[in-house]
C-alpha cells in the first residue's frame, strides 16, 4: 500500500472514530429514556445521624457518596456532621475545601443519586447554605446537578462568579449558556449568615428550559436555554456543597442543612 492510500486510510478512520465519539455524546443510537411521570421528594436536615456514616445507610434511602478530593495528599478537605453552626435542630453538614492549584480539582461535597430528572421534568430545590467569610469566594461552586451516565458527568451547575454572586452554567457541555444576573443588578451572595438557595428548573436540551434562583427571597436569576445536555439526558445525581473551590488563594468553609429537593413546586 502506497503512501496516499495509507494516508487516506487513517483519515477515515480518524474520521469514523470522531463520529463515533460525538455520536455517542449526542445520544444519536441511545434509546430514549423513560419520561419520568411519578413524584419524588428527598429531604434531610441532618438529624438522626450519630456519627458520619449515618448518613449513608446500606439500602440507599439518603446520602449516596460524598468526595474529598484535592492536590495534597491526604487531603486536608472535610466534609462531616457539625453542630458548630447549624440552621435547624442540632446537626448540619460542614465542608471545608482548599484553594485550586490549577490542576486538580478541590472538591468537599455530598451527593445522592438514583434520580429521575429526564427532559419535560420540573426540578424544586430548597437548601440553607451558611459559607464562612475567607476572603474572596469567587469560583466557588455549590450545587451540580449532573447527568452521570455521560462523559465527564456534565450538568447545570450553581456558582459564585466574580463579584461573589450566583450564576449558572451547563458545566462540562461546550453548547450551555451561562445565565447570568443582570448586569447593574446582582445581589452578592452574603457570608457568616445562613442562605435560603431556592431552584427551579424546566429541562430541556433546546431554548425553552427554564431556570429560577432565590437568594433567600430575591430571584436572583431567571433564565431561558438550555437545561439538558441532550435531549436522552438524565439528571440522576445531585451534589451540595463545595463541589468545587476554583479559587486559587482562598481556602472556604460552608455550612448546609435542611434540603429538600422534589418535582413538585415547593414553597
Amino acid at each position: 500500500m502506497n503512501r496516499r492510500k495509507l494516508l487516506l486510510v487513517a483519515l477515515l478512520a480518524f474520521v469514523v472514530a470522531v463520529i463515533a465519539l460525538v455520536g455517542a455524546r449526542l445520544d444519536w443510537w441511545s434509546a430514549a429514556p423513560p419520561l419520568f411521570a411519578g413524584h419524588y421528594r428527598f429531604q434531610d436536615g441532618f438529624e438522626n445521624a450519630a456519627a458520619f456514616a449515618d448518613l449513608f445507610p446500606r439500602d440507599y434511602s439518603r446520602w449516596h457518596g460524598f468526595q474529598r478530593e484535592s492536590a495534597t495528599k491526604p487531603t486536608p478537605n472535610l466534609v462531616e456532621l457539625s453542630r458548630e453552626v447549624v440552621h435547624s435542630g442540632t446537626n448540619a453538614l460542614k465542608l471545608q475545601a482548599e484553594p485550586y492549584d490549577g490542576h486538580t480539582a478541590s472538591k468537599a461535597d455530598i451527593e445522592i443519586e438514583r434520580l429521575p430528572f429526564t427532559k419535560g421534568s420540573h426540578v424544586w430545590f430548597t437548601g440553607w447554605f451558611y459559607l464562612k467569610s475567607g476572603g474572596d469566594s469567587s469560583s466557588v461552586f455549590l450545587w451540580d446537578l449532573e447527568a452521570s451516565h455521560k462523559a465527564q458527568s456534565p450538568g447545570r451547575r450553581l456558582y459564585l462568579q466574580s463579584g461573589e454572586w450566583l450564576a449558572s452554567d451547563l458545566g462540562k457541555w461546550w453548547s450551555g449558556k451561562t445565565f447570568r444576573q443582570p448586569k447593574g443588578k446582582e445581589v452578592p451572595f452574603p457570608k457568616d449568615q445562613w442562605v435560603r438557595l431556592k431552584v427551579h428548573m424546566f429541562l430541556s436540551e433546546g431554548q425553552d428550559g427554564t431556570l429560577e434562583v432565590w437568594q433567600n427571597d430575591t430571584k436572583v436569576l431567571d433564565a431561558v436555554g438550555q437545561t439538558l445536555p441532550t435531549s436522552k439526558s438524565v439528571y440522576n445525581r445531585l451534589q451540595i456543597g463545595l463541589t468545587a473551590n476554583g479559587n486559587r488563594k482562598n481556602p472556604h468553609t460552608l455550612f448546609v442543612d435542611d434540603i429538600l429537593l422534589s418535582d413538585e413546586p415547593i414553597d
